[in-house]
Parts: C-alpha cells; sequence; structure tokens
C-alpha cells in the first residue's frame, strides 16, 4: 500500500516537474516545495538548494532492495533546459607560416653578401651572389655552339644549387610554392647569363672576324672562359618578403655541401595547429572564427580557420588556425607559445546543469581552470528517472563548469526524464526508484 502510494506521488513529481520545466516563469524554488509537499515524509524545511554539495542529504542511507531503491526528495532533481552554443576545442603552438632555410648542395663560394641580419626583405631582392666551385673551362667550335652547350649544360642540371630545407611550417602547397620560386629565379638567373653570354660572344667575334687564326682562337678561348664564368655566378632572390634571421655567410667564403647558407622567415603571419578526431570533420570549415588565448597572457586572441588536413596514421584532423594581425596581437603573440581556443558550430543546443554529485565515471579536474571547457568531448554518467520509475545510468556530454554556482552544463537528457542524485551501483539497472 505504501509503495502504491509513494508510485502515485512520484508519478506526480513527473508531472509537477514537467510543468514547472514549461514555464519560463517559474523558480527552481517552487519546484524544491513542491518536491517537499508531495513526498511520502517530507523532509523538515531547509533553504539549502537540493544542488548543494555539502547538504546532508547526501550522506543519506538509501534502502535497497530486490526490485526497488528507496530515496530522499534530496536525491531528486529535476531536468532544467539551459541554452548552449556547441563549440570545439583547440590547441596547438604558434609557428611561423613563412619560414625557409637555404643550404648549399654542392660546394660554393661566396662572391657577394647583400644582405645584414635582421634586414626585413621584400619578395625577389637579392640576398647574396655565389659561384659554383668548378675548374672544368668548356671550350665550344664557334659562338653558335657555345650558347648551345651553356643551355644544354643548364638543362642537364635539374638540381639547384641553393635548397630551402625547410619552408612554410605545416603548409604543403606554399612550401611547394617557395621550391618551385626558388628554382625558377635560379634557373632565370643562370638563363640571362646565359643569353648575355651568346650576344657578346656574337658581338666579340664579328668585330674579330678580320683577325688572323690566332686572334679567333683567343677570342674563342676568352669568350668560352667568359660563358664558363657566367654559368657558374648565382644570384639568390627572396622567395617571399620576409626579415633575414641567421646569417651564416660572408664575402668571399667558400661553403661546403649541406652548409646553411641563410634563414629567412615572416614574424607578421602566424598560426598555430590543432588536432581533432575525425569525426569533427563535419563540424568546421575553412573560414570560420577561433577566439583562443595564449599561456602567460591576459588578451584574448581572434585567430580564423585557414586549412583542414586529414591524416591517415592514425585518423585524425588537422585544423590549421591564422592568427589576425591586429593590435592585441602583433605586440603580444610570438613563435613557441602554446594556445587554447574554441571554434563555434552548429545550432544553439539545450542542456541542463547539475551539481558535481550527480556525475559518475569521470575525472572533472580539467573544466576546473579557463576556459572551463574541455579539449575533447567529456563523457560522464548519469542516474535517470524513466517515466515508469525504473532507474537506469546513462552517458552523457559534460559541456562547461561554472565556478560562480560550481555547477556543470551536461547535454543528452531529455525533460521528460529526473535527474537522481545518489550515488548507486552498477546493479541497480532497471530497479524502481521509491520517495520516502
Amino acid at each position: 500500500m505504501r509503495d502504491s502510494m509513494c508510485s502515485k506521488r512520484l508519478s506526480t513529481i513527473f508531472s509537477s516537474a514537467l510543468f514547472l520545466a514549461s514555464s519560463p516563469l517559474k523558480k527552481s524554488v517552487y519546484l524544491l516545495s513542491a518536491l517537499f509537499i508531495i513526498a511520502c515524509q517530507p523532509s523538515p524545511p531547509t533553504s539549502e538548494p537540493v544542488t548543494a554539495e555539502n547538504s546532508e542529504t547526501v550522506n543519506t542511507p538509501l534502502l535497497i532492495r530486490a526490485d526497488s531503491i528507496t530515496m530522499t526528495p534530496d536525491h531528486i532533481l529535476s531536468v532544467k533546459p539551459t541554452r548552449y552554443q556547441p563549440s570545439l576545442g583547440l590547441e596547438g603552438k604558434i609557428e611561423l607560416i613563412k619560414k625557409v632555410n637555404l643550404i648549399a648542395e654542392q660546394a660554393l663560394t661566396v662572391e657577394k653578401v647583400l644582405v645584414k641580419k635582421n634586414q626585413w626583405v621584400e619578395k625577389g631582392a637579392p640576398l647574396f651572389i655565389v659561384r659554383r666551385q668548378t675548374t672544368q673551362i668548356q671550350q665550344p667550335a664557334d659562338e653558335a655552339a657555345a650558347a648551345t652547350n651553356s643551355a644544354d649544360t643548364l638543362e642537364a642540371n635539374k638540381k639547384t644549387d641553393i635548397k630551402p630545407e625547410q619552408s612554410v611550417a605545416n603548409n604543403k602547397d606554399s612550401a611547394n610554392d617557395t621550391v618551385t620560386n626558388s628554382n625558377k629565379q635560379t634557373k632565370n638567373d643562370v638563363e640571362t647569363d646565359a643569353k648575355m653570354t651568346a650576344a657578346n660572344s656574337k658581338k666579340l667575334n664579328t668585330d674579330s672576324a678580320a683577325s688572323n687564326g690566332s686572334n679567333d682562337e683567343l677570342n674563342n678561348t676568352q669568350e668560352a672562359a667568359q660563358s664558363e664564368k657566367s654559368y657558374n655566378l648565382i644570384t639568390v632572390r627572396a622567395s617571399f618578403s620576409g626579415r633575414v634571421e641567421k646569417l651564416y655567410i660572408k664575402n668571399e667564403q667558400k661553403v661546403e655541401a649541406r652548409q646553411p647558407l641563410l634563414k629567412l622567415s615572416d614574424e607578421t603571419e602566424l598560426h598555430f595547429i590543432a588536432t581533432l578526431p575525425i569525426d569533427a570533420e563535419s563540424q568546421i570549415s575553412v573560414g570560420q572564427t577561433v577566439n583562443f588565448t595564449a599561456e602567460g597572457l591576459i588578451d584574448e586572441f581572434t585567430g580564423q580557420v585557414s586549412k583542414l588536413t586529414t591524416t591517415q596514421q592514425p585518423k585524425q584532423l588537422l585544423v590549421a588556425v591564422n592568427v589576425v594581425d591586429n593590435e592585441v596581437s602583433r605586440h603580444q603573440i610570438r613563435p613557441d607559445m602554446k594556445v587554447t581556443g574554441r571554434v563555434d558550430y552548429g545550432q544553439i543546443q539545450v542542456g541542463t546543469t547539475v551539481p558535481k554529485r550527480a556525475l559518475h565515471n569521470v575525472d572533472l579536474t580539467m573544466l576546473h581552470k579557463p576556459p572551463y571547457k574541455p579539449l575533447r568531448p567529456l563523457i560522464a554518467n548519469v542516474w535517470i528517472i524513466k517515466q515508469d520509475q525504473r532507474l537506469t545510468r546513462q552517458p552523457v556530454e559534460v559541456v562547461e563548469y561554472d565556478p560562480l554556482t560550481k555547477q556543470y552544463l551536461i547535454a543528452g537528457i531529455t525533460n521528460d526524464s529526473l535527474i537522481c542524485l545518489a550515488n548507486l551501483p552498477v546493479e541497480s539497472e532497471g530497479k524502481k526508484a521509491v520517495v520516502s
């Protein structure tokens, strides 16, 4: 008889909870009062909310039977809808978007260094001039052969003598552009020198047409030497605008193969790379705004998703976020800084707030510091009383922590359920909840 009366009153709790949840003018204190009034044996009046962690009812013994669990009204919490914006956490380290280390692919002699350390240079500006270290001199039969041999040698030498060791971190498209531009510039410089040599050879031979055979032979030798000298001379130019971060060479210096020459970087363009589970691919797109904070700084900064890359082993999503260059970021954000940000996605969702004791099988430590949101989806278990008054353990997502109220926003519970705040054993699944 008593269980029947308690069941009817628990049904009344569901009805009252649903009515109050649907009315935006009602306060949670009215719901608490209703729970006390209709309980089988109401607890003494108290002004303490049921969500308080230090409530005496937290330690109130539960009466666990084979098919039922008897609890107090303070063990029951109705769902209070709370709207929130879904978001993804992003974490990474600030890096330069454009940077390149130039190294020698073969032995070279530095003819002239045209820049200084920390100097800002524009795209296409000459950086230094080097000469191949070679003693072999070609001796073509005439000026046409000299020009042809120079062109053939250029075509045969597929590898540029100045090679970018590393270019545009984590941005393959830009890296390829940098290497291509560098190769093209080197090749164009050499081709220009070859054409000039051919023109000079033609002029010299025309002027000396009346000379004797010995003079012709001398002219041909000088032209070949000049052609070889021009071919071996290489002017290296900047493939993008940036600052000379490191300069390893000086005038008339001989450098060996694989020796570094110069490091160029652009500190005005920064980004960071974050890693997300592959299933987040549908929730994020290029162009989305990212708000982030940097370790050791107070201000909040703005970024923009610039590129999405899928890796295979393991299968993950790499998200490149460019830092928006403004007065706030320009003087504070530096390479190697650790940053944490969030990007919003989708439509407004509805969750509910619960105290810590409602969440089980989860470590909530990471939420107790700004931004008070998890970087990855955080799953916890919550005991739910369904409309048939049976208990079930349901997984939910912990969305956010409120340090002022010490409550947690969770998603995944419908409004037609009641939350049981008691820490029940796993065997409670399917048992009937009885209020006493």
